[in-house]
């Protein structure tokens, strides 16, 4: 499943971490290649605030 989302496997076995918003409709609204634990929820929070 992650694979269709872009999240890719890495030789490792491990993916790498990345998150995917998707919207009410089912369609991904903004992939974060990039995530930073400690500012991620307030981005994430931020982002869906302006799909309103």
């Amino acid at each position: 499943m992650s694979v269709s989302y872009g999240v890719d496997i890495t030789d490792s076995g491990r993916t790498s971490r990345k998150s995917v918003l998707i919207g009410p409709d089912g369609m991904i609204v903004k992939t974060y290649a990039t995530v930073k634990p400690a500012e991620h929820p307030d981005e994430v929070l931020n982002d869906l605030a302006a799909l309103d």
